[in-house]
């Protein structure tokens, strides 16, 4: 019998060591645990409860650890170029997370399921122009880099003039930095091995 109440005892602690506890801040996205809407909507000031529980834990022995909104820096640290079986153009791109929070994976604007997304703006000699991208599905964490394979064009990787990639197009990312997440190419292109190389220094 004690053997049950002891793991009872772990398995509660386990639970409550995986909740953060912190002030309660009414927003559209959260609501207090036991929330008694009636009384909330005669008096919002009132008889509100000072923590809520929430999970991933941000806290350390129950003392909030984090303030603010949630801060991170994409940075597109370098972008290459290969060259598909098709003979199209493969555009790479190499991003790090420089910033104090994991990304997790939401909802993106192209309705996809991602940290975020990357796009690449190519442009050809005649003027015609193709933007393809990717996004991570996976978790970005904080100081991690990730190699993104963007998807192939539709065009041949002859006669190409430009490149633009650009991190985070849509805005998704609390990103307050977004000096270091744009990196441009611009020269002449080679049928057979193409190479748009571009390092940020």
């Amino acid at each position: 019998m004690r053997a049950y109440a002891t793991i009872g005892v772990l398995l509660s602690a386990l639970l409550v060591a995986g909740c953060q506890i912190g002030q309660y801040r009414e927003t559209r996205f959260s609501s207090p645990i036991f929330d008694d809407s009636a009384n909330y909507a005669a008096d919002r000031y009132r008889d509100k409860p000072p923590y809520i529980l929430s999970y991933p834990d941000q806290t350390m022995f129950f003392i909030p650890i984090y303030d603010g909104t949630p801060r991170s820096d994409l940075n597109l640290q370098a972008i290459s170029c290969s060259l598909a079986r098709d003979g199209t153009l493969i555009v790479n791109a190499r991003v790090q997370n420089l910033g104090a929070f994991i990304i997790p994976p939401q909802e993106l604007l192209t309705g996809e399921m991602g940290s975020f997304r990357v796009t690449a703006q190519v442009t050809w000699a005649g003027g015609a122009k193709e933007e393809v991208s990717a996004n991570l599905p996976i978790p970005m964490t904080v100081s991690g880099v990730v190699n993104m394979e963007l998807n192939r064009t539709r065009y041949f990787a002859k006669d190409v003039v430009s490149i633009d990639v650009v991190v985070d197009p849509d805005r998704v990312v609390p990103d307050p930095v977004r000096i270091n997440n744009v990196l441009s190419w611009k020269g002449t292109m080679k049928a057979d091995a193409p190479s748009c190389d571009i390092t940020r220094t």
